[in-house]
């Protein structure tokens, strides 16, 4: 049994996660997928602002952690985005959601996650980094140590929009619109292996108030917090029946399960606009590179949507 057990810990992948939880959000969800699902590892966990301020989004991840019984160090990143401010966003309307930017700012900390990430990468066989918030903690060190591009095995992010509208604004996914220059950055880059779960996709994987209430039903301390938030919060199915929920994050985690879990891809150059303006945070597709050495961004465009809700509830309860 012991000798099993070690095994089976051996073939778990290690990650990094990168992320903007909110109290109990898509996020938690992709990291109790993670966590119980004993095919990957939780290394390390950075915070940075997206959901909430990164404050706050630091004790939402340690408690979900703790809720799991899951031991990975947490840490404080990027408080606030590159240029974007509170003061810009006012001037962007309308704004589906606006984050943090709607929330009262706390003290700023000690940020420590931009200098353990590139020590992770550089001290480590290259590992596989899920961004599922605003992409300022890996640009800021890629920007402060460009050689990790190559210590990346894979970078996968949730966010972005190529061929569909935005939902932060009309021509913006919320994460690239909370930091486009950030986005920029990171699409830029010479990480080899870019992996792009934008909008594209999670849009074709809408739920409702039917697999809302067989994840809920469980009786999980997760599906306990997966009712109340999922219930009462965003989507709200508890108080109103025709809600609708996605798979944001969440889907974006399930590849590290199961990749089959994509049906179709395009590898393409991506470059970010950050121009302040209507289109500031949207995806420009491109014929190439946007600058000498930018890698293709493998863009995620289809789904099997019944492989994907299974593996979302049969987890979370």
């Amino acid at each position: 049994m012991f000798a099993l057990a070690a095994l089976l810990l051996m073939a778990q992948e290690p990650i990094l996660l990168d992320t903007d939880p909110g109290r109990f959000t898509d996020d938690n969800v992709a990291i109790a997928m993670l966590a119980r699902s004993g095919k990957v590892k939780i290394q390390g966990v950075t915070i940075v602002a997206g959901n909430v301020w990164a404050n706050e989004g630091l004790r939402n991840a340690r408690a979900t952690l703790q809720l799991l019984d899951i031991e990975a160090p947490v840490h404080l990143g990027a408080q606030q985005p590159l240029v974007h401010t509170v003061e810009m966003s006012k001037k962007e309307s309308p704004l589906e959601f606006a984050g943090a930017f709607a929330l009262r700012r706390p003290k700023a900390e000690i940020e420590t996650a931009v200098d353990y990430l590139i020590t992770m990468l550089e001290q480590n066989e290259p590992m596989t980094v899920l961004a599922i918030g605003p992409l300022t903690n890996i640009a800021q060190a890629l920007t402060k140590k460009p050689s990790i591009a190559s210590r990346i095995k894979r970078l996968v992010i949730m966010g972005g929009n190529v061929r569909v509208p935005g939902n932060a604004t009309k021509a913006a996914e919320f994460n690239f619109w909370f930091d486009p220059e950030a986005a920029r950055i990171v699409l830029r880059s010479a990480i080899q292996e870019k992996i792009l779960f934008g909008l594209d996709i999670c849009n074709k994987t809408p739920y409702g108030r039917k697999e809302f209430d067989a994840i809920a039903g469980g009786r999980s301390p997760i599906a306990k917090l997966f009712r109340e938030n999922f219930g009462y919060r965003y989507p709200g199915f508890l108080k109103d029946a025709k809600a609708t929920g996605y798979l944001w994050d969440e889907l974006a985690a399930e590849y590290l399960l199961d990749e089959s879990v994509v049906t179709r891809f395009e590898d393409l150059y991506l470059d970010a606009d950050t121009t302040f303006g209507a289109g500031y945070g949207a995806v420009k597709e491109l014929s190439k590179p946007a600058v000498a050495g930018a890698t293709k961004v493998r863009v995620m465009l289809d789904v099997d949507y019944g492989k994907a809700m299974f593996l979302y509830g049969d987890i979370l309860k």
